[in-house]
Order: structure tokens, then C-alpha cells, then sequence
């Protein structure tokens, strides 16, 4: 028998992803009791919390540690085979599309791109209408493709298939504007496609903006995706699309109608309908680009809505648990990847608790022997909240910022997706600046710590129970803090 793959999980973390499950069980045992309950009320949404919380835990624990346990030659590992490569010489255009992002950002990419050292075609996909980016193209001399004005459907999907019309390579590479490959990005993948099954090969983002605090949380908090989870779904044929970065197959983009139609999160609807297809995908775990992570306040929300927006409307529109041409394991590895984007309930209600329970002395569980109730949390909290620390070998405090904040975008996204509201794609790190105003942004954030601060002065005023208000007292000060950091970093000049 192989010997499980633990070579590149720290043994610390190891430890607790072993561990998780029994400090769940047990913290479970207690809070889904009801004869534990305090305030009915609260105690639905503690319930909602905890099932949610649990949930995407176990999803990220059962990804990881069966993957573990997976023979060594299920990971699909085609990337010695370039004699392939030379016989047949397949032919490769590469896409790069364009919506308003600054023309420096544009130059960058599009001479990477020209200078990977493989032949290729290269066609810049301006959906902005710049004369600035054709005038680029021509002086590199790129192909330059602009669809009309009023044919500017489905974002960047209808921007990718709209300059498929133009290209006739057998594999088809696809770069955003702020994401800069390295020269043997194409030699390194066209290996994989040895195997006719092979519809996509995709490669990880690495952001090295990182001085900056937001980039800095937005890039770690995706290092556990990136590190752990997607080589994982090799092992489940599950790996998707992340938007650039990756190489498909022009005839499996042919055979599914090419890339899903969609106003957001084409990435994950295209590798979704390959699937159902009968095609592979896989994720090649070596960075071979980099780019550039949001760095404002606006342009970090824009992201994570368009992402929460394609689980959700997955989830709600197109729920993986039902697709029949799906194997069991791609069911599974997408639906945990769909309901990553709840924890949006769960961070609101937990930050919530604390500020309830000093303005109102209500509290979702009954804490008239608190110690019970501590000694079931604390390992659950312990084992659950820092396998991350362990995974990745620290937390920066700009990570947990961002994670925390993102509740915002995750909830108006749900919110968005349930109403059926259209969406307009803007680009990460486009030069428009009337999409969001800064307080439609973060007056959720802002007013949590308006009620942290005045809860703080209330609770203490005449504190029934001082062990449960210094404890609540902490999370307050401590949640108000994180967004805080939040806030003050996005708006700095310096940040």
C-alpha cells in the first residue's frame, strides 16, 4: 500500500485535521441541545451559525484529508511529457481581456504575454473601446479585437467568446490584464494535454502586491485554496477555473457551447459544463504568473461579490448535488466549494452576539453555568479557527481583516442572487470610480462598531453576570478593532 501524501501539510496541521472532527462532535453535543438554549430566538440563529460553520469546516477537513489518503497516481502528473509537445506542435492563441484597467497595467501583461517562449498568437479583447490599448497592440504587435458597443452582452465571457470568433488555435490561454505569465507558462502546461481527456489546465493567482493591507489579507486568505485545496480536487477530477491563468482545450470549449455565458463567474460555469461533458481538468500546483490583488476598499468588494455571486447562483440555479453527468466526488467538491460563500450569515451573527448580549443581557445559549459552555467551545474554537494558523504557518492580521469584512460583499451578493438582480461587471481594478460610493462599501462595518462602542458603555453600566460581559466585552472590542483595520487601511493614502 502507497503511503499517504503528507509531505506538504505541516505535521501540526495534520494534528488537527485529525483532531477537528471529535472537538465538533463534542462542542455539537452541547449547542444543538436544546435544553442548553437561552434566548429561542437567538438560539435559531446560534443554531444557523454553528450548522453553517460546521459545514464549511467539514468540507475543507474532508477535502483535504482524503486527498491525503489517495494513491500517488491518482494526482495527474503529465508534465514530463514535452516530447509530445515537439511532435505535434499544437498550435496556441492566447487571449488577454481588457475592460478600462490602466493602460500600465494593460503594457505589462501584453509583454509578458508577447515574450512566453513558445510560439503562440496573442489577442488583446478590449471590451473599454480604448484607443490607447489599439494603439498598444499595434506598437507589440498583438491582434486587436473590440466587439460593437451594442453587442457588449455578458462581460468578460461574452468578450472571450466574441474573440474566439477570431483565433483558430487548438489551445486557447487566457490572461487577465494584471496577471503577468512567466515565459514557460505555455511549455509548462501543453504537456497535460497529452491526454485527449484533458479540457483544462489551470495555475494558481499569486499576487505580489502585498505591502499593501488589503492585498496583503485577500492574497493569504486564497493561500489555503491555492496550497491545499485545488491540488486536492485533482484527486476528485473537481479542479476549476479560476478566470486567467489557465490553458483550455479549443475543442472542449467548442463542445460546450464555449465559455458560459455568463455576467459573472464564468470561470467556475465553464468548468462546471465541462464536467458534465465528460472532460479533465487539472490544476497544475506551480505559479507561473503573477498579479496584482484588489488594494481598495471598492475594488476588493467588487471581487468578492462576483465570486459570491457565482456560488450562490450555482447553488440556487444550478445545484451540483443534482446534476446527474456529475460523479459523485465533483457533486461533493462543488457544493463545498458553493457554500464557502454562507459563512457571510455566520460572521454577521457571531459579530452580532457579543453587542446583543451587553445592550439587552440576551444570549443564545444558557449561561447560568457558563463553565459548561466554555469547556465545550474553547476546543471547538481552538481546533476549528486555527487550522488555518497551522496550515499556512501564520495568520497576518490583514487576513483576518478582510475575511471578517467580507461578509458584507458575500451578503449583498445573496441578497442580489435571490431578488434575480442584474449585475453589471466592472473590472477589479478598473479606472472607473463612480460604480461604488466608499460608504455604500462599509456603512454595515462602520455601524457594528458604532453599536460595539456604545454596548460596551451599556454592558458595563450594571453588569448582571461580569465573567459573560468582560468575555463579550473582549469579542467586541476585538471584532470592532479588525474592522477597523479594515476600514483605516482602506481609506489610507498610504495603504
Amino acid at each position: 500500500m502507497k503511503s499517504i501524501k503528507t509531505h506538504y501539510i505541516p505535521n501540526s496541521a495534520l494534528l488537527f485535521i485529525i483532531v477537528s472532527p471529535f472537538t465538533i462532535l463534542f462542542y455539537a453535543t452541547y449547542v444543538f441541545n436544546p435544553a442548553n438554549a437561552g434566548n429561542l430566538f437567538l438560539y435559531a440563529f446560534q443554531l444557523t451559525g454553528d450548522i453553517i460553520a460546521i459545514s464549511i469546516v467539514s468540507a475543507l477537513w474532508l477535502t483535504i484529508l482524503l486527498d491525503l489518503f489517495q494513491p500517488q497516481h491518482f494526482k495527474k502528473d503529465y508534465s514530463y511529457r514535452d516530447a509530445w509537445v515537439k511532435s505535434k506542435k499544437p498550435t496556441v492563441d492566447v487571449l488577454m481581456p481588457v475592460a478600462n484597467e490602466a493602460i500600465k497595467v494593460v503594457e505589462k501583461t501584453l509583454i509578458n504575454v508577447i515574450a512566453m517562449d513558445y510560439p503562440h498568437k496573442t489577442y488583446i479583447l478590449d471590451d473599454g473601446h480604448s484607443d490607447e490599448v489599439k494603439a498598444l497592440a499595434e506598437k507589440h504587435g498583438a491582434h486587436y479585437i473590440s466587439r460593437p458597443k451594442e453587442n457588449k452582452r455578458h462581460a468578460k465571457s461574452g468578450n472571450l467568446n466574441h474573440g474566439l470568433q477570431f483565433c483558430k488555435g487548438t489551445y486557447v490561454a487566457v490572461f487577465d490584464a494584471d496577471h503577468v505569465p512567466k515565459k514557460n507558462f505555455i511549455t509548462e502546461l501543453l504537456p497535460f494535454f497529452e491526454n485527449e481527456k484533458v479540457g483544462l489546465v489551470q495555475t494558481p493567482q499569486h499576487f505580489i502586491n502585498t505591502d499593501n493591507y488589503i492585498a496583503s489579507g485577500t492574497a493569504q486568505a486564497q493561500d489555503i485554496f491555492y496550497k491545499y485545496v485545488q491540488p486536492a480536487k485533482n484527486s476528485y477530477n473537481s479542479a476549476f477555473c479560476v478566470g486567467t491563468n489557465m490553458i483550455y482545450r479549443r475543442s472542449a470549449l467548442t463542445d460546450i457551447g464555449g465559455v458560459a455565458l455568463r455576467d459573472h463567474s464564468e470561470d467556475i460555469w465553464t468548468s462546471i459544463l465541462l464536467h458534465e461533458k465528460g472532460w479533465e481538468t487539472i490544476f497544475y500546483n506551480k505559479i507561473l504568473a503573477e498579479g496584482v490583488a484588489p488594494e481598495t476598499i471598492g475594488s476588493f468588494f467588487r471581487q468578492q461579490n462576483r465570486w459570491s455571486r457565482g456560488g450562490f447562483s450555482l447553488f440556487f440555479t444550478h445545484n451540483p448535488l443534482f446534476i446527474k453527468e456529475l460523479t459523485l466526488d465533483q457533486r461533493l467538491q462543488y457544493f463545498f466549494s458553493n457554500i464557502h460563500y454562507f459563512s457571510a450569515f455566520t460572521v454577521l451573527i457571531f459579530l452580532l452576539f457579543p453587542i446583543i448580549y451587553l445592550l439587552f443581557g440576551l444570549h443564545p445559549m444558557d449561561i447560568t453555568n457558563s463553565n459548561n459552555w466554555f469547556i465545550h467551545y474553547i476546543p471547538y474554537f481552538i481546533t476549528v479557527y486555527f487550522l488555518p494558523w497551522f496550515l499556512l504557518g501564520t495568520i497576518k492580521m490583514s487576513t483576518i481583516s478582510t475575511s471578517a469584512a467580507s461578509f458584507a460583499p458575500y451578503l449583498k451578493a445573496f441578497v442580489s442572487v435571490a431578488l434575480k438582480n442584474n449585475y453589471k461587471w466592472v473590472a477589479t481594478e478598473s479606472k472607473s470610480k463612480s460604480v461604488y460610493l466608499l460608504m455604500s462599501d462599509i456603512w454595515p462595518h462602520v455601524l457594528i462598531i458604532v453599536l460595539s462602542i456604545l454596548a460596551v458603555v451599556v454592558g458595563w453600566y450594571n453588569p448582571n453576570d461580569v465573567v459573560t460581559t468582560a468575555v463579550s466585552t473582549f469579542w467586541v472590542l476585538l471584532n470592532s478593532y479588525v474592522l477597523f483595520l479594515f476600514i483605516f487601511h482602506g481609506v489610507s493614502k498610504k495603504s
